[in-house]
């Protein structure tokens, strides 16, 4: 009979509220022969009298050739209801006996407890072969799952059930072929039941003339659906189509998605979507929306809120869960090629259940920060605990030991160790999210341990690399604004310092190795970076200035060095950004055309090279800013774009890297940016949006200060674009987000200096949001916040530029606000007021702004400029002088 039939006592549709069905395998032939019948014609051929010992209840299902019964005996040996398939009147041809008869020797020689059971069989009065298979009443495994909001783990549990079933008929040489939802039922229970074999195929040679070929049918018989290419192309059919079809029932079952939208039944259009279309990753489907006609007629519309409300709850959540080894995994199993998919359905719910043990899974590269990360996720708290134990069991061994003897051997295990902790352990959890807290710990453990041999070996120059390396890891990990970090950039200008110290003097010691150079000049373009990072503008350019000098003479001896172009290109790159933010935009041009020779030529000699791509995209990133702040912004838009293409690329191949997450997400903020300053602001949020889940992530590490603020600098910008778009209940929301942020950070130090000047932002705009909804009060607490903050940032660091454009940006908030609340007074004297208290706070920014073009002192255009806030004063006056009539 046709695929469609079920033994169930629900229709035969697979019809989810988030997946409308499209199933329509075989049903033109069951049409064709009641063309021109009456609906009591039609009836009476489907009606049945009882079948052998079993008395009919009702019809419970049917497809093109054959029906479905509810039925129980009804010879009194015993009451157990049962489900009888029968072919119908009219359709008992030669093909479909033949394909009805192999169905039921397939299930008499399968028993296991997710397939349906064959009971009995035999022969009507009126010769058509029957079948008795137990009831089971459930519902499709879809629908069930969603009914009972089971999570992405517990339909996981589920479907390995589905998997051992089909496992256990490949074990019996038996191929199902049609693999589908509404062929998947679930009990009350929760076990899956495999229904359905009627176009399977049998590979047992001893029974395999009784198999039907789908080539002896004008109709190829299958599910376009979940319907595996070889299928599609009338090939030879394996196992492996049975793994693709599963592949295909995970992919809709964790996302409420189908992978392919099909909307022909033309076999050359099922067969071109299904072999040549690539499906969307699992994790990127599921924050899709997605228009869908049912075979009713209706449309209905798949959100990303509906189908994660009966899964985890939030989109982001979802996506989260899926997002790489469920994504590898199903699609392993759905490759257009048979031999590239899992070798056995076995090896598929194995790969599932590696991944809910946090194993790793082999439809992953098995690196070693795979393998890494899969540990520490596995065992994060044990872990932890055990290196700490560790550590200060080791530490407080070393430190006895060496005041008892300072042997050789003794001095090189601990200077082994401490090597140890910096290169090897630190380095593979570096890019682990949530690790920051334990790399500081190892590398503060390998500076002590070094010390602790320093006197012993003042003259000993590899023991001094050892140490300023050291300096320089706890450097990165306390306020590094590259690296994940703690957010003391007090801690880490010291640590660098120190760093330096070391390095000057074996430079000095010895001009001739060129390696030491080379560590010289990485250890001051990281002082560069944290020095501009808290404003500290002249120290900042002095050290990139030098790193680039340095830089610049060891290229010239070793020309074809990639690390050493590597290092000097990103120095440039940064140098770059600092010339251009202090208005010198020819130097910071230059610059970045230098970074742009260099990364082309290591891109040139190493194209494979997964660094030499990363740095491809940061030349773009920097290319898009240039662009920007020159007012093209057309051009930066398109940079900004080739260089998320580049990061995301990265990090769909090491889901595990934080540091690829990292850039991701900045370059989406980046990309984002660009898209609100060109009027796009919905892009602009969604661009945002998309960055959340990677922020989210980064900042679920409590110790990383710099994701903390990352997470709150793009609710910030969220907030500003709805602001811009008129939304202002969800830029409040987004606003509330940021502040709840970084009012969690620390509050006073050099480490918190960009976040309180968040906070002051934020509050600022909150400010101005009140403004527009006319809650006054709320509207001037809030500009007066921000306001506050910034001239105490400011009076603390009285030549930043930054904190001054960051003032001046309060105050021309408040007078935005004083300006907003006038236009709707209704009394002119307190218009007038608001409208001069403007007027005073523009023109606070503007004396502000004017010194510093006056100075060629560039800020922010977030800030605004003296021709804007000339602007403002002049609407003020006007605004006065027309009340004053």
């Amino acid at each position: 009979m046709d695929s469609g039939a079920k033994i169930t006592d629900h229709p035969d549709k697979d019809f989810s509220p988030n997946v409308p069905d499209l199933e329509a395998p075989t049903r033109s032939f069951a049409e064709a022969i009641t063309i021109g019948l009456s609906e009591e014609e039609q009836a009476q051929l489907f009606r049945e009298p009882n079948i052998g010992p079993y008395r009919i209840i009702r019809q419970i299902g049917q497809g093109g050739m054959g029906a479905v019964y509810l039925a129980e005996r009804d010879d009194q040996q015993f009451k157990k209801q049962v489900a009888i398939k029968l072919v119908k009147r009219g359709m008992d041809t030669e093909f479909v006996l033949r394909r009805f008869l192999s169905e039921r020797q397939i299930l008499a020689a399968l028993d296991h407890p997710n397939i349906a059971r064959l009971l009995d069989g035999g022969t009507t009065a009126d010769g058509r072969p029957y079948f008795v298979m137990e009831y089971i009443e459930g519902k499709p495994i879809a629908q069930y799952a969603d009914e009972k909001k089971l999570t992405t783990v517990e339909r996981l549990n589920l479907f390995r059930k589905v998997c051992s079933a089909v496992h256990y008929a490949h074990q019996n040489l038996v191929i199902h072929r049609d693999i589908k939802p509404s062929n998947i039922l679930v009990t009350a229970d929760g076990e899956p039941k495999l229904l359905d074999f009627g176009i399977a195929k049998l590979l047992n040679p001893e029974l395999a003339d009784q198999t039907v070929e789908a080539t002896a049918t004008v109709v190829r018989l299958l599910t376009p659906e979940y319907a595996s290419p070889e299928q599609a192309r009338g090939e030879q059919i394996t196992t492996a189509t049975d793994i693709y079809s599963l592949g295909v029932v995970l992919y809709e079952l964790l996302t409420g998605h189908r992978p392919y939208l099909i909307t022909s039944r033309l076999p050359h259009e099922i067969a071109r979507v299904i072999c040549e279309q690539e499906p969307q990753r699992p994790s990127t489907a599921v924050v899709r929306s997605q228009t869908i006609s049912t075979p009713t007629g209706q449309t209905v519309t798949v959100t990303p809120e509906e189908v994660s409300r009966t899964r985890e709850g939030q989109p982001d959540k979802l996506r989260r869960k899926l997002r790489g080894d469920l994504d590898n995994i199903i699609l392993m199993a759905m490759r257009k090629e048979p031999q590239r998919r899992y070798s056995s359905v076995d090896q598929l719910s194995n790969d599932i259940r590696r991944h809910i043990e946090g194993l790793p899974v082999i439809a992953r590269k098995d690196t070693f920060a795979y393998r890494s990360a899969k540990f520490i996720k596995r065992n994060k708290a044990g872990a932890i605990a055990a290196l700490l134990i560790l550590l200060t069991l080791i530490g407080g061994f070393i430190a006895t030991s060496i005041e008892r003897a300072r042997a050789e051997r003794l001095f090189n295990d601990v200077r082994q160790l401490a090597n140890s902790f910096m290169f090897e352990i630190h380095d593979a959890i570096e890019n682990l999210p949530g690790a920051t807290a334990a790399r500081e710990l190892l590398v503060k453990r390998a500076l002590e341990y070094l010390d602790s041999l320093s006197e012993d070996a003042v003259n000993d120059p590899s023991l001094q690399r050892e140490r300023a390396t050291a300096y320089q890891k706890v450097g990165d990990v306390q306020g590094n604004p590259y690296n994940s970090n703690l957010g003391d950039t007090a801690g880490a200008l010291e640590s660098y310092r120190k760093a330096l110290a070391i390095r000057e003097k074996l430079v000095a010691s010895n001009p001739s190795n060129l390696q030491d150079k080379v560590d010289l000049a990485t250890t001051y373009s990281r002082m560069g970076d944290v020095l501009w990072t808290i404003g500290d503008t002249k120290p900042a350019l002095e050290a990139y200035s030098k790193a680039v000098a340095l830089g610049e003479e060891l290229i010239a001896v070793k020309p074809d060095d990639v690390e050493i172009s590597r290092r000097l290109w990103t120095t440039y790159r940064r140098y770059g950004y600092a010339q251009a933010q202090a208005g010198d935009f020819d130097s910071g041009v230059k610059s970045f055309n230098r970074a742009r020779e260099l990364n082309e030529r290591v891109v040139a000699a190493n194209s494979g090279d997964t660094e030499a791509r990363r740095d491809q995209a940061a030349n773009y990133t920097a290319m898009g800013v240039v662009l920007g702040e020159t007012g093209n912004l057309t051009g930066a838009r398109d940079y900004f774009l080739k260089a998320l293409a580049i990061y995301e690329e990265m990090a769909s191949a090491d889901p595990t890297n934080a540091q690829f997450k990292r850039e991701v997400a900045v370059s989406l903020g980046d990309l984002g940016d660009v898209l609100d300053r060109m009027g796009d602001y919905q892009g602009a949020v969604n661009s945002f949006r998309k960055a959340m889940p990677i922020l989210e992530l980064l900042a679920s590490d409590s110790n990383d200060a710099a994701a903390q603020r990352n997470l709150a600098v793009f609710y910030m910008r969220i907030g500003r674009s709805s602001f811009a778009m008129g939304k202002h209940a969800d830029a409040l929301a987004a606003y509330r987000k940021a502040a709840a942020i970084l009012e969690a950070l620390p509050q006073t130090g050099a480490a918190n200096l960009q976040g309180r000047g968040d906070l002051a932002m934020t509050f600022s705009r909150m400010g101005l949001t009140f403004a527009k909804t006319a809650d006054a009060a709320a509207a001037f607490d809030y500009a007066n916040k921000g306001r506050a903050i910034a001239e105490e940032l400011m009076a603390a660091s009285p030549a930043n530029i930054e904190l001054r454009g960051l003032t001046a940006l309060a105050y021309t908030t408040l007078g935005d606000v004083n300006a907003t609340i006038a236009s709707g007074e209704k009394k002119t004297d307190k218009q007038i007021a608001l409208w001069r208290d403007a007027r005073e706070w523009y023109q606070k920014s503007f004396e502000i702004l004017s010194d510093l073009k006056s100075r060629n002192e560039w800020v922010s255009s977030d800030y605004g400029s003296p021709e804007q806030l000339q602007q403002k004063i002049a609407e003020s006056d006007a605004a006065i002088a027309k009340l004053r009539k």
